[in-house]
């Protein structure tokens, strides 16, 4: 016989209940309240917690409260330690499969965007999703306009400018709603019409189509670039920076990694690296510094990288070739150790 937990506080509704649950010929199990439902039964462990940490803490605080835990799937627990061993037993495999299954999704998923193939999300303007594959099909139509834009912008049109053609030929957006400069920036720096596929740092080659070539894309984010007035666009009130070399650059005195900085001259902001790190207990490094664009371009240029690239771009490839970069302000000298072939070091004059 199926048996059915009933919490109500009402005794007349909860009676009500039992007595229609029986007629159909279920059992019933009655609880005036939450508390005292989960005292009265859990299906399965897992159904309480997934997390080892959390069942201790609720088992011991259940326990304060003097709320008796019925496991349906397990071991009853009494008072004795062998049966508070196995529930914790339990608790540990269900933490186990947790985890387990949420590491085959990730790995599932990082192996799919290697692939260049999409995962999830909302699908670009210009494309909709195949029904079986969820993979992106260009949309002809949609598809023009967005050509068109990138060729707009080619020509040295702002966003703006864009927005207002876009709207006498009385484009609309996916939304059904008039273009504005912001959605058609965001169209113009969106890097899935040029055929990529972002993963965390690095960019692979989608498995969709792109509605133009790479030339086209990688001219306009110059262009965009180069607009761009004063200090960078705000996020959260701070401002962003691309740091090609955050997190790879080391300062040759001290062996420690150098830090960001930024100068403002009015409206223009310098950036720069530096040694800071008082990481071990030493003192930072003094006049360690070096421009920013001045060390970035020798470095993307030694690994081939285009400076024409956009930096999430620049920065996702120098991370795939090289593992560090070392600057010697006494000399001015740049060392670059690469990834492949293991080992390989490569001296640069600043």
């Amino acid at each position: 016989m199926k048996q059915i937990l009933v919490a109500e506080d009402q005794a007349g509704s909860r009676e009500l209940i039992r007595t229609v649950l029986e007629d159909c010929g279920y059992g019933v199990i009655e609880a005036p309240d939450g508390r005292e439902a989960v005292g009265q039964v859990t299906y399965r462990l897992d159904r309480l917690s997934r997390n080892l940490r959390h069942f201790t803490t609720l088992f011991e605080e259940l326990k304060d409260h003097d709320v008796e835990l019925d496991v349906v799937t397990a071991p009853d627990k009494g008072a004795v330690a062998l049966d508070t061993l196995m529930l914790n037993i339990l608790a540990s495999f269900s933490e186990f499969e947790r985890d387990i299954a949420a590491s085959r999704i990730a790995e599932s998923r990082a192996n799919l965007k290697a692939h260049g193939r999409r995962i999830a999300g909302a699908t670009p303007f210009g494309y909709f999703a195949d029904p079986r594959t969820k993979q992106l099909v260009v949309c002809e139509e949609e598809a023009e306009a967005i050509v068109r834009m990138f060729t707009l912008a080619d020509r040295g049109l702002p966003p703006s400018v864009i927005a207002k053609y876009a709207n006498a030929l009385r484009w609309i957006t996916g939304g059904g709603n008039p273009w504005t400069a912001r959605q058609v920036l965001a169209i113009l720096t969106n890097h899935t019409y040029a055929g990529l596929v972002a993963h965390g740092n690095k960019f692979h080659e989608g498995c969709h189509q792109a509605l133009v070539d790479r030339e086209l894309y990688h001219r306009v984010q110059d262009l965009i670039a180069d607009r761009q007035t004063g200090a960078p666009r705000q996020r959260g009130g701070r401002a962003t920076f691309p740091w090609v070399l955050r997190g790879i650059l080391f300062c040759g005195n001290c062996g420690r990694p150098m830090g960001t900085h930024t100068v403002r001259f009015g409206s223009v902001v310098r950036c720069y690296y530096r040694c800071r790190s008082t990481a071990g207990g030493r003192e930072a490094c003094k006049g360690v510094m070096i421009s920013a664009g001045e060390v970035e371009a020798a470095v993307l240029t030694e690994i081939g990288v285009g400076l024409s690239m956009v930096s999430k771009e620049q920065a996702a490839k120098v991370k795939e070739v090289l593992r560090s970069v070392t600057y010697d302000a006494t000399s001015g000298m740049l060392k670059l150790v690469r990834i492949e072939p293991a080992g390989e070091d490569v001296a640069l004059s600043r």
